[in-house]
């Protein structure tokens, strides 16, 4: 014989009235997501993903840590020790590579292909 249903209400979620941003004023600087971050007694960098207010509290999402232990962490604000202006994560750079790649294709492509393929082919006495 099956097991009855027991009636369970609705679940209140205690963090309805957070509010999430994704851009941010550190020490100065702007903060998008993707941009690294130094935290005070923390080996390695971070990338910012998000910021959260509870209403009683303030801290920041971050992706990182040393090489090969990178990992989603939360930090108070007044932890962050530097914003970096250089990208040097290895996801970072990769992010910056395609990111020009795309930009070098799209050029090459609205410029009709490289310099020594595009124009005609004929020289002074004719066709080559």
């Amino acid at each position: 014989m099956a097991k009855k249903r027991t009636y369970q209400p609705e679940a209140v979620r205690p963090n309805e009235h957070w509010v999430y941003t994704t851009e941010l004023q550190i020490n100065g600087r702007n903060v998008t997501p993707g941009t690294e971050l130094k935290i005070t007694k923390e080996r390695g960098r971070f990338r910012f993903v998000q910021h959260v207010n509870s209403g009683e509290a303030e801290w920041i999402d971050v992706w990182g840590g040393p090489k090969g232990s990178e990992s989603l962490r939360s930090f108070r604000i007044d932890r962050v020790r530097r914003v970096h202006y250089k990208n040097q994560t290895v996801g970072n750079l990769a992010i910056e590579h395609k990111e020009k790649q795309k930009a070098k294709k799209a050029e090459l492509e609205s410029s009709g292909g490289p310099e020594g393929l595009k124009g005609n082919y004929e020289s002074e006495e004719g066709m080559i």
